[in-house]
Order: structure tokens, then sequence, then C-alpha cells
């Protein structure tokens, strides 16, 4: 099975380096029109940008015989998200892929930030996302086709001192699992990653030994080679949440422990009961909000709609 992207077009955000470049290299050699985005500032945020690394990346896939164009605007914002989408249809008349991989790090004690650091990532690491998901989405919808990959992060399931980061791509997880179940019956495929791999954010880390670890192990084209089938035209999944790197690749779901039920519920019942609530032993996978509801119907049926 050969897996091409020809008469595709394809946004990658924060693609200047890292994951998101080797995503833009690898769908660019598959046949994919690729618009090269990247802001270019720091790894912080904080920083001006400048279109070097966007220009750098685009120029590598035009040098290599592949379609690019390059875009320095910053996600965040709404205007910035329609900016992106309309210069993949002015460069290439069409968008079919959008890998939403910007993302900044803001490691520290809970209260450690001013708040515009922590209104600005969660600018970049969420809302812009979700901004370019909205701009790009009536061009896929009229199309009838679509691929989407938000990039996640394992913090979401929370690390310590990395509050803003943990909260922002567990909100992606959110993000991916709704409009999954929205863009499926309009071709819309959605699905997110959690990647491990070196990264500049990686490089933050301040035991070297680790760093060079990541370094070593888990090198950026790995995740975009075990994710690339997912944006293809092959791949008819939607809605997972999907771990990578270094070449191992498993799926993430939410699962229910064990469960009680008494009407009379109260804070005595929760304490005496509470390692029935807590019990791992026999546990029960839920996909989505509609199966976790249904959870409640073995005890509190809904009427018969057909019954007067």
């Amino acid at each position: 099975m050969s897996i091409d992207f020809q008469g595709q077009v394809a946004i990658v955000t924060g693609a200047g380096g890292g994951m998101g470049r080797a995503y833009a290299l690898e769908l660019a050699r598959r046949g994919a029109a690729v618009v090269v985005n990247d802001y270019g500032g720091g790894v912080l945020g904080e920083q001006d940008g400048n279109a070097g690394p966007a220009d750098a990346v685009a120029a590598e896939i035009v040098a290599a015989g592949g379609r690019a164009a390059a875009s320095s605007l910053a996600v965040g914002t709404a205007d910035n998200a329609r900016a992106i989408v309309q210069a993949a249809i002015d460069a290439f008349g069409r968008i079919d892929i959008l890998v939403n991989n910007a993302g900044t790090v803001i490691a520290g004690p809970f209260t450690a930030h001013e708040d515009d650091a922590v209104e600005r990532h969660y600018a970049t690491n969420l809302i812009g996302g979700h901004h370019l998901m909205r701009a790009a989405w009536p061009h896929m919808a009229a199309q009838k086709y679509g691929r989407i990959l938000n990039v996640s992060s394992n913090g979401a399931l929370g690390i310590g001192g990395n509050a803003p980061y943990s909260a922002a791509k567990a909100g992606m997880l959110g993000l991916t699992l709704d409009a999954a179940i929205e863009g499926k019956p309009q071709g819309i495929l959605v699905n997110a990653v959690m990647p491990s791999s070196i990264s500049r954010l990686v490089e933050q880390i301040p035991d070297p030994r680790i760093v060079d670890w990541f370094r070593d192990n888990l090198p950026a084209g790995k995740v975009a080679a075990a994710m690339i089938w997912f944006l293809s035209r092959d791949s008819m999944e939607t809605g997972r949440i999907l771990l990578t790197g270094g070449g191992r690749l498993t799926s993430l779901t939410f699962v229910e422990t064990g469960e009680i039920f008494d009407p009379a519920i109260d804070a005595e019942t929760v304490g005496a009961r509470i390692g029935e609530v807590l019990d791992e032993s026999s546990l029960t996978i839920v996909h989505n909000q509609a199966e976790a509801s249904a959870r409640y119907l073995r005890y509190m049926p809904r009427p018969d709609p057909e019954r007067r």
C-alpha cells in the first residue's frame, strides 16, 4: 500500500522546525502542496517573530521538487487563522489537510506567570488551532473531504508545574473529539496525537541527560512517519487519540472504573463505598458523551417516546 497526497493541499503550523517541519516535508515528499506556517518566535512565545523558519522549510520543499508556500503569521487569532487558510486557497486553490502543530511551553509553579503570558500560551496552544479549524471547515465541508490532526501531548494527563500547557493540550482533546462527531458525516475526519519527540519544548528540560535521551531515541521524523497515514485518503479513523514516538504507536481512550448506584446517596455512603467506585479491576471503555450518558440508563431508563 502506497500512501500519496497528489492533488491535495495541506497547512502545517509550527512547521519551521521539529515535528512541524517533519510533517511538512513528508507530506510534500508524497505529493501534497504545503503551506508552511511558522511565526518564527521564541519557544515561550515571547519574542517577535520572523519569516526565516517558514521561508527556509518552504524553500527546502521546492528545492526537492515539491510545492510549498510560506506563512509567518502567528496562530492565535481568528483573523490570522482566516488569512492562513486563505493563503492556501490563493496559492493552491483548496485545503484538504490541517495539522495544528504550533505550540509553546510555559513551565513553572501554578502562580508563577504574568497574566499576558498565560493568555498568550492558551492562544497559541488551543485557541489558534480552534480558529484554524473554523476557517478551514467550510472549505472541507463543501468538498465533502478533510483531514485534521490536532497535536496534543501526554502532558494533558498531568505533569506538575505545567498547568497552562497541560490544560491547553487537554483542551485539544475535547476539540478533537467533538469535531470528529460533527465532521464525520461531512467527510471531515479529526484525530489527535500525543507525540513523544525531541523538540524545542523538550530542550527546555534542565536535565541534559533527558534531552539527550529524547534526541537519541525520539527523532521528529518518526512522529510524522507514523501519523501521515491518518491524514490520507486511505484512513477512515476519526475521533482517535494517538500516542507515538520512536516507532511506537498506540491509542488512548477513556474508561470508567467500578460504580455504585444509590438513590439516597450522601457523603456517608460515598465514604463507605469509595473502594467500589475506584475499583480498577473491571474497566468500561467510554468513547464519547453518548456512551457515558448511556451508563445512567441502566438505572434510570428514559420514557419511550412512542408511548403516551
